[in-house]
C-alpha cells in the first residue's frame, strides 16, 4: 500500500510541475547544466563513434500507445538485425509515466538498457550538430515489415500472473472465463493528465453508449465484457452482470490494464492509445470509428477495422473513400482541418459496431463464412491505399458487413 501511495504522490507532483511555471525554470536550469557539464561527454561520444556508436532515446512512457508499440517495434527490428551492429542504445523514461506495469516490463527486458542518465546525454548531444545520428528513432508503425515475423516482447512474471488472476477473480471473472475489453475514446484522459490543449484531437472521440449493443451481443454469447479506461467522461449503463464498467467501479490498476489486454479473447478499440496494448501482446483487435483513415494500423493482420464516414455539409452527401484519400482528408490530424473543408465526421452506428464484433468472434471460433464478393470488396477497398513510409504494406481487413453496406463509397 505504501508503494502505491508513494507512486500516486509522485504522479500528482509531476502533474503539478507540468501545470506550473516551475517547468519553465527547470528547463532553463537544464540548459545551463547541459552546456556546462554534458558538452564534453557529447563530444567524447562523437570521437569514439568509429569504434562504438552510442545512441540515446526516450521510451515515450507518458502515452500508453507509444509506450507499448514503439519499443516493441524497435525490438522487432533488433530481432532482425536492422539496427547498427556497433551501436549501444540507452533509453530513458520521461518523468510522467502512464503505466508503471509497462515500465517494469520494459525495465527488465534483457535486450533493453534503460538509464535515466541517458536523458542528459540525449539533450546534451543536441548542443552539437549532427545529433540525429546519435538518437534512437522508434516508430509505432512497421516501417521495415518485421512485426508479423516477430514474437511479442512483453512478459509477465509468475507473481504478476498470480496477482492479476486474483484481481480478475475479485471482479467476478473466474479462471477459464473468456472476456473482451472495450474502449471508446473521449477527451477526459488528456484533460486529467495534461495541461496542454488536446481539443484538436476530439475528432477521434466516440460515444461509449454506441458500443453497448455489441457488448450485449457478446454477453449473450457467454463472454464477459470489460469497459476499459483510466479517466472517462461517463459510466456505462447496463444491468447485465457480464458487462462490467471496469473504468468507473474502482477495479482499475496498472497491472490489470496490461493483463486484460494481454489475455482478452479480443479487444475492441475506439481509436485511442490503450488499444495498442493488445497489439503488443498479439491479441485480435477490432478498431471502430478509426480516424484519420490513412493512419490505419495496416501492418497488423489480426485487426478488423471500420471507419468514421465523412459528410460534406454543403453538398449533403458522404465522401467516397477515394475522395477522402485524394483530397488529403485521409491524413487530417486536427479537428480544425475537417471544419475548414466543411466535413462532418459521422460515428459508426451501434449496429455497425455489433456486426464487426460478431465477425471477429466468429473468425476466432472458425465459424465465419466469407464469400468471393467479400474478398473482392476487400481488394477494391485496400487498393485505394498506396504504400507510404508510415504504412508500407496492408494486411489488416475491413469489416465485411461494413463494406457490403457501403460499397457505393469505395469509389
Amino acid at each position: 500500500m505504501s508503494g502505491l501511495i508513494n507512486e500516486n504522490v509522485f504522479r500528482n507532483f509531476v502533474k503539478f510541475v507540468h501545470r506550473s511555471k516551475f517547468l519553465q525554470i527547470a528547463r532553463y536550469l537544464r540548459d545551463v547544466i547541459l552546456t556546462l557539464l554534458i558538452f564534453p561527454i557529447a563530444l567524447l561520444i562523437r570521437l569514439i563513434s568509429p569504434i562504438i556508436l552510442i545512441r540515446t532515446g526516450g521510451t515515450m512512457g507518458a502515452r500508453i500507445g507509444h509506450f507499448a508499440t514503439n519499443i516493441d517495434m524497435y525490438l522487432c527490428e533488433k530481432d532482425h538485425n536492422l539496427h547498427p551492429k556497433r551501436s549501444f542504445d540507452i533509453f530513458f523514461h520521461p518523468l510522467l509515466i502512464c503505466n508503471y506495469q509497462v515500465k517494469k516490463m520494459w525495465d527488465r527486458h534483457p535486450d533493453l538498457y534503460i538509464n535515466q542518465f541517458a536523458w542528459l546525454l540525449y539533450h546534451g548531444s543536441k548542443i552539437l550538430p549532427g545529433s540525429e545520428r546519435y538518437e534512437i528513432h522508434t516508430y509505432g508503425c512497421d516501417k521495415k515489415n518485421v512485426f508479423n515475423k516477430s514474437d511479442m516482447h512483453l512478459q509477465f512474471t509468475a507473481e504478476e500472473d498470480a496477482a492479476a488472476k486474483k484481481e480478475l477473480k475479485n471482479i467476478g471473472i473466474e479462471a477459464g472465463s473468456t472476456f473482451i475489453c472495450i474502449i471508446g475514446r473521449d477527451s477526459e484522459y488528456l484533460k486529467a493528465t495534461s495541461s496542454l490543449d488536446y481539443s484538436g484531437h476530439n475528432y477521434r472521440d466516440s460515444n461509449i453508449e454506441n458500443y453497448l449493443l455489441a457488448a450485449k451481443e457478446l454477453a449473450d454469447r457467454g463472454h464477459f465484457v470489460l469497459r476499459m479506461g483510466a479517466h472517462v467522461e461517463k459510466a456505462i449503463k447496463s444491468n447485465d452482470p457480464k458487462i462490467i464498467d471496469y473504468a468507473t467501479k474502482g477495479y482499475r490498476t496498472d497491472l490489470l490494464d496490461v493483463y486484460t489486454a494481454a489475455k482478452c479473447h479480443f479487444f475492441i478499440g475506439g481509436n485511442t492509445g490503450l488499444d495498442s496494448l493488445p497489439v503488443a501482446f498479439r491479441r485480435p483487435l477490432v478498431t471502430v470509428n478509426y480516424m484519420p483513415i490513412e493512419f490505419v494500423r495496416g501492418h497488423y493482420s489480426d485487426n478488423l477495422i471500420i471507419f468514421k464516414k465523412h459528410w460534406l455539409k454543403k453538398e449533403k452527401r458522404f465522401m467516397t473513400f477515394r475522395e477522402i484519400i485524394e483530397s488529403g482528408a485521409g491524413t487530417f490530424y486536427h479537428a480544425e482541418l475537417f471544419e475548414q473543408q466543411g466535413i462532418e465526421l459521422i460515428e459508426n452506428t451501434s449496429e455497425e459496431i455489433r456486426d464487426v464484433t460478431i465477425e471477429m468472434d466468429e473468425r476466432i471460433k472458425g465459424t465465419w463464412e466469407t464469400t468471393e464478393q467479400d474478398e473482392k470488396l476487400q481488394r477494391q477497398f485496400w487498393s485505394l491505399f498506396k504504400p507510404t513510409e508510415l504504412n508500407p504494406h496492408f494486411c489488416c481487413r475491413t469489416g465485411a458487413k461494413y463494406l457490403r453496406q457501403n460499397r457505393d463509397l469505395i469509389g
